[in-house]
């Protein structure tokens, strides 16, 4: 087995097997919608279908609530050659073979710029519509794909997790109404569902990205029309069959009604690519209004230890294509009302390999893109000269304040209640707009709860404390505007590293890694050089 292979057979052990809507498998439910159902199963397994099917649609969304549609980008993003840091002379003496030339760079403030790889991004940039955090990750790094992205999908800050390893978007989704009835609250297209999504009682459904007709029926065959119009009007007097006939009939109507509402998603053309027949889905599906708060969706191939150029080239180009395409479907009521934000398990060596390639880093970059963000560069630039012991950036923003922000400013929740820890926040979002709560900052920069949960448990704050004493530190966040393109904004937050007490560490090497939704995880092969190394 070959290593892209071993990775990405260990980052599927962080997901679970995708349900529809109603808790149904997929089977399960082409065979209530063709008519199909096995006429011997008994009434308690039709009626637990049944109040599944009831609370398949969520409330519509509200003018105030946001929807948040994430991208993750499996592999390990290169940062450095995301948002290029040309005016620093020391990234182009490390990467020697597959630095982005100053030439061909999309200039955002004369020291970075896009890859150019990435045009339609750099125009919304300039509209003010992207959100570039920069110097994210967490301390102490992981360099394995499985741990890292366990640790990045999990998202835990509070020491140890009760009741097992959950996602931070499924235990926002635990504390949404008729979360434990499977409601249509979250989304994965795709045929798992990632441990991000996934609850305590709430688990995001999945979808798959095409399937012909309503769900495996044409609508525009006469005979499938009349089938449908037979199962309705079945379903609309009493069978005559008692309570389990009736039963039968409510549920097939249910099943037909969810999939009248879905299909529409699936109707039209098709773009080519994979990320972008997700993103297309997705704005679909929130054009129809079903109440979705979060959908998931993915794109692999990030992990370039040889011939880099031209490989992330064209993932950096779909990723561009993808987002544009997804604006231009979601609907103009919606524009205002979604952000798009991308995450990857870790960055990648500031220096390339004999392989004009990357390898396992630590710091990358996330992107949040959509009419209500705060555009332009927040964070700060890892240095490239004062490198960790590993030869590796070192981060500047955790993630989990990434995560915290958008919990609290985005999707109203409560991020301590969330993430078992009270994280500073970022000024990621515009005050006012619709989702955005007014009033999450006070004036040091700090959070402001919600709910009144605590601002950081005794563990969270243990685990700072002892994170501190090693000697990191973190200076005060404040944000200044720069000049960076038309209405975009430039924020700096703080001076130095932003580990500290203020953020607790993650697991560190040699101790028992997250709990996986499969079981515990196991140690996967690091890479340093281009090969699989274990982890020092």
């Amino acid at each position: 087995m070959n290593d892209d292979a071993f990775d990405d057979q260990a980052l599927r052990r962080l997901s679970v097997p995708a349900a529809l809507p109603g808790g149904l498998s997929r089977r399960r439910f082409l065979q209530l919608l063709g008519g199909t159902a096995g006429l011997a199963a008994g009434g308690s397994v039709f009626g637990s279908t049944l109040e599944g099917l009831r609370a398949f649609a969520a409330p519509p969304i509200g003018p105030g609530d946001g929807v948040l549609v994430l991208i993750a980008l499996d592999g390990g993003n290169d940062g450095l050659n995301t948002l290029v840091p040309y005016g620093d002379s020391r990234y182009y003496q490390l990467r020697t073979r597959i630095g982005i030339p100053q030439a061909q760079v999309l200039p955002i403030d004369g020291t970075a710029g896009f890859h150019p790889s990435l045009p339609k991004l750099k125009a919304r940039y300039d509209l003010g519509q992207v959100a570039v955090v920069r110097g994210v990750g967490y301390q102490p790094p992981d360099l394995s794909h499985f741990t890292s992205m366990g640790i990045v999908m999990n998202g835990w800050g509070g020491g140890a997790q009760p009741g097992g390893a959950t996602g931070w978007i499924g235990r926002y989704l635990d504390g949404l109404p008729n979360a434990a009835n499977e409601s249509l609250l979250g989304a994965v297209v795709g045929t798992s569902v990632p441990l991000h999504m996934v609850g305590s009682v709430a688990r995001a459904c999945g979808l798959p990205q095409s399937i012909g007709g309503a769900f495996g029926v044409d609508r525009s065959d006469p005979s499938d029309v009349r089938m449908f119009d037979a199962i309705s009007s079945f379903s609309a007097t009493p069978t005559n069959l008692g309570q389990w006939g009736d039963t039968v009939a409510t549920v097939a109507r249910s099943t037909l009604d969810l999939a009248s509402r879905i299909q529409p998603a699936y109707q039209g053309t098709w773009p080519t690519s994979r990320l972008s027949r997700q993103l297309v889905l997705a704005a679909r599906l929130i054009n129809t209004d079903l109440g979705l708060r979060v959908i998931g969706t993915a794109t692999g191939g990030f992990d370039n230890h040889t011939d880099q150029p031209s490989t992330h080239a064209a993932l950096l180009a779909d990723l561009d294509n993808s987002i544009d395409l997804f604006f231009q479907t979601l609907s103009p009521s919606f524009q205002s009302r979604v952000t798009v934000m991308t995450f990857s398990e870790f960055g990648r060596r500031p220096g390339d390999n004999n392989s004009r390639g990357t390898d396992h880093g630590t710091a990358g970059v996330q992107l949040l893109v959509g009419e209500q963000v705060n555009g332009g560069l927040h964070g700060q630039q890892p240095s490239l000269t004062a490198l960790d012991r590993n030869g590796n950036l070192v981060h500047q923003v955790d993630f989990r304040r990434v995560y915290a922000t958008v919990l609290e400013q985005w999707l109203k929740a409560d991020a301590t209640q969330v993430l078992g820890y009270g994280f500073t926040k970022l000024d990621l979002f515009r005050a006012g707009g619709p989702g955005v709560v007014a009033g999450m900052l006070r004036g040091d920069g700090r959070a402001s709860n919600v709910q009144g949960g605590a601002q950081a448990t005794a563990a969270g704050r243990a685990a700072g404390a002892a994170a501190a004493a090693s000697g990191a530190s973190t200076g005060t966040a404040t944000h200044a505007s720069v000049s960076g393109g038309a209405g975009a904004r430039v924020a700096t937050e703080g001076t130095t590293p932003t580990m500290s007490a203020d953020e607790p560490a993650m697991t560190a090497p040699g101790q028992a890694a997250p709990e996986s939704v499969t079981g515990t995880a196991t140690r996967v092969r690091n890479r340093r050089g281009g090969k699989c190394q274990p982890r020092r």
